[in-house]
């Protein structure tokens, strides 16, 4: 057997053939769809998930910013916790331990898009932080 046929096995591993346990560490950043404009404000919740999209229950700690003209916080009795810039444009957050979310709260009192972005910290795990969503205040 040649070296091509000992290692094409390895090349043809999809997703789907590694064990769930093993996904698991590997930590993606969702978006849910963004509520209604409500008093100047746009609801949205943050999920983290694995690989095969499947959400996580998990504590990862995530720093969030938003566009200029924006704040964020945490959504009244919503998942997470805000550990830093509650109400500012930048803040440092905690996804829920129970459901591997954070239930964020917009602001904004011009008609613009707001893009919110997620990135890893000093505490946050293997986590792919590529997806932004975009709130648009009428």
């Amino acid at each position: 057997m040649g070296i091509a046929d000992a290692v094409k096995p390895v090349k043809e591993v999809v997703l789907t053939e590694l064990a769930t346990a093993f996904l698991d560490n590997f930590h993606v950043v969702s978006w849910g769809t963004p509520g209604a404009e409500a008093a100047d404000k746009i609801e949205v919740t943050l999920q983290i998930k694995n690989p095969l999209e499947d959400d996580l229950v998990c504590v990862e700690r995530l720093r969030l910013t938003c566009s200029a003209g924006g704040t964020m916080s945490l959504v009244a009795a919503g998942n997470g916790v805000v550990l830093d810039g509650d109400g500012t444009d930048d803040m440092i957050i905690e996804t829920d331990a129970v459901t591997g979310s954070f239930d964020l709260e917009v602001s904004n009192v011009a008609a613009t898009t707001i893009t919110v972005v997620a990135g890893v910290t000093q505490g946050s795990g293997v986590c792919a932080c590529d997806l932004t969503v975009d709130l648009v205040f009428a």
